[in-house]
C-alpha cells in the first residue's frame, strides 16, 4: 500500500503523538511539538507500507492502523476521531504485526465479464459456478509469485484489487475443457485469459499481532509483487 510520505513524533512520557506529512513539510508544527516536550524522550517513526483502515480511507470517521518503524522496532500508528467535528488524533502502540493476506476470487467483477462474454448466449449456471469456485479455490491456495497486485480498493480501507500471472492464467485455462462446455461457449471463455485482468481477484489484508516466529524478522512482507 502506498500513501504519502509521512513520519510520527511521539513523546513517551506524556503519550503524545503528532503526525508531520514529508511532502508537505509543516515545520512549525514539528518545531511547536519539540518544543512544548523539549524536556521529554521523543522518538521517531517511519510507515513500513502495512496499513489498514475499518472503512475506506476517504471516510473521515474510519480508524486507521499504520505499521512504523523506530529504533525501538517496530509498532502501530493509530488514529481516530470520536465526533466528525473533532480531528483525528494519533497515538503509538507498542505492539509488532503481521500482515496476513485472503485472495479471493472477485465475484462481481468476474459475473460481469462472463455475462458479457457469453451474450446473449443461454447461460449454463451450474457449469458456470462449479468453474467459479474452481477458479475460487485456485486463488486461496496460489502461492505468492502467483498474484500481481494493482490498485486499492478505494470502496475498502484493507483491499485490493489484483490478478494471476501469465503463467497461471495458462494453468487456469488448460483446465477450463474439464467442465465439458459446448464448444462455442469454451471458446469465448477460453477468450478470457487473453485479458491481462481476467480472472479478476482482490486480496484482503488484516494486521493482527505478530507470532513469535514473526518477531524474530520484523521486516518480513508478504511475497506479492505490484
Amino acid at each position: 500500500m502506498k500513501r504519502a510520505a509521512l513520519r510520527f513524533i511521539h513523546c513517551e512520557q506524556c503519550r503524545e503523538t503528532v503526525r508531520i506529512p514529508l511532502e508537505n513539510v509543516e515545520p512549525a508544527t514539528a518545531d511547536d511539538f519539540r518544543e512544548r516536550h523539549a524536556s521529554c524522550r521523543l522518538r521517531i517513526y517511519e510507515p513500513t507500507g502495512r496499513a489498514e483502515a475499518s472503512g475506506t480511507w476517504q471516510d473521515p470517521m474510519s480508524t486507521r492502523r499504520l505499521e512504523v518503524r523506530g529504533d525501538d522496532g517496530l509498532a502501530m500508528a493509530v488514529a481516530a476521531r470520536r465526533l466528525l467535528a473533532e480531528p483525528l488524533v494519533w497515538h503509538i502502540e507498542q505492539q509488532e504485526c503481521e500482515e496476513e493476506l485472503e485472495v479471493e476470487l472477485d465475484r462481481a467483477l468476474f459475473w460481469a465479464s462472463v455475462d458479457r462474454t457469453l451474450y446473449p448466449s443461454h447461460l449454463p449456471k451450474r457449469t458456470l459456478e462449479e468453474w467459479a469456485t474452481q477458479l475460487e479455490h485456485f486463488a486461496r491456495s496460489a502461492r505468492p509469485e502467483d498474484i500481481v497486485l494493482l490498485e486499492d480498493d478505494p470502496r475498502c480501507g484493507n483491499a485490493t484489487f489484483a490478478c494471476f500471472t501469465i503463467t497461471a492464467r495458462a494453468r487456469l485455462e488448460s483446465g477450463l475443457a474439464a467442465f465439458g462446455f459446448d464448444a462455442e461457449t469454451q471458446s469465448r471463455l477460453a477468450a478470457l485469459f487473453d485479458q491481462e485482468l481476467f480472472p479478476p481477484l482482490r486480496v484482503e489484508r488484516r494486521l493482527v499481532p505478530a507470532k513469535p516466529s514473526a518477531r524474530a524478522e520484523p521486516g518480513a512482507q508478504p511475497a506479492l509483487t505490484r
